[in-house]
């Protein structure tokens, strides 16, 4: 015969309450089934793809912002011969860049790359007012393709670091972007050198991307 002292008994009762304490702990603590379900999908869910076009004249600063946004060396930029591709994680999204080459022999060769797009960014050199006009043809031209009709337009005014830089302001007027009515557009003064003014673009982006699907 086993004899327990009233100190064992209570001790041995205060192990059996603790051990069901923390079995009830665990087993609510567990991730349930559907929510462990619910968290593999979500995991396993793909971020959005985007397509992005980057046009614009040569010599604007496009592969420099292309890189600025991959957050890759801007030291050495050449000309874009042919076209450069980059992807970007941002909001939920996967964006994928195509910057083409701003050449005049080569312009002739962007509407190739007008199918399926889902933004337009064009990219202005502020600083170079003798070419304003010229860039401004390119846009309008861009804006009456049935391929890009109603896609949404970021246009960068770049090289604001310059002194000689126009405002995104005079820009607008002078490009008279208040008479664009068939999509969203915006203008975003930046500097690829520096990087200002590139992330607020690139948020309209995914806010007028988020606009599009609803």
């Amino acid at each position: 015969v086993t004899n327990y002292s009233q100190q064992d008994l209570f001790l041995s009762h205060y192990i059996r309450t603790v051990r069901r304490a923390l079995t009830h702990h665990l087993k609510n603590a567990l991730p349930r089934p559907g929510l462990l379900s619910i968290l593999r999908k979500l995991k396993s869910t793909p971020d959005q793809e985007v397509r992005i076009l980057l046009l614009g004249l040569d010599n604007g600063g496009k592969t420099t912002l292309l890189k600025q946004l991959a957050s890759e060396d801007i030291s050495h930029i050449t000309p874009t011969q042919g076209f450069n591709i980059k992807s970007v994680q941002s909001q939920g999204f996967k964006l994928n860049v195509w910057d083409i080459g701003g050449q005049r022999k080569i312009r002739p060769y962007w509407r190739n790359y007008f199918e399926n797009t889902d933004v337009l960014i064009y990219v202005i050199d502020s600083a170079d007012r003798k070419r304003f006009e010229e860039t401004g043809q390119e846009l309008a031209e861009l804006l009456d393709e049935e391929k890009l009709s109603g896609v949404p337009v970021l246009i960068f005014a770049n090289k604001q670091d310059l002194l000689t830089a126009a405002p995104a302001s005079e820009i607008a007027e002078g490009l008279n972007l208040h008479t664009i009515r068939d999509r969203m557009w915006q203008i975003q003064s930046c500097s690829a050198l520096t990087g200002e003014g590139i992330q607020e673009g690139m948020n309209w982006v995914c806010k007028s991307v988020n606009s599009k699907k609803k």
